[in-house]
């Protein structure tokens, strides 16, 4: 018998957040969920910048109001230039991804090459 071992979603805990705006226009929309986000003020969020903390994974959009995954494993694409290493953390890219980094945050429990995506701990 095999089985496929399936982790994402195990404790997630999720918090709304206000959502960034530049000038009259929030910076995040529907067409973001899924995406790696990271904190720009105080109880607010965007896409951050590049080596950004990462906060987690956006789950929602309600207009001015952003849904994120903050603990439990979660599944987000990563930066293609050099894919996370399993038991390392990560930080954001900035667009929605998160990239290895030695000072971030997570544990990546899985990485899948083929999909450019990884399983993180937060």
């Amino acid at each position: 018998m095999s089985r496929t071992v399936e982790n994402v979603g195990v404790g997630s805990v999720y918090a709304t957040f206000a959502i960034d705006k530049t000038g009259s226009d929030f910076d995040l929309v529907a067409a973001d969920e899924g995406k790696a986000v990271s904190l720009s003020g105080s109880n607010e969020t965007d896409l951050g910048s590049d080596g950004g903390v990462f906060l987690g994974q956006l789950v929602s959009v309600q207009e001015d109001v952003a849904v994120v995954q903050v603990r439990g494993v979660a599944r987000v694409a990563y930066n293609t230039g050099a894919a996370p290493s399993v038991g390392g953390a990560v930080a954001v890219d900035g667009a929605g991804k998160v990239k290895a980094s030695a000072s971030g945050r997570g544990l990546v429990l899985a990485v899948d090459a083929a999909s450019a995506m990884v399983d993180v701990l937060l």
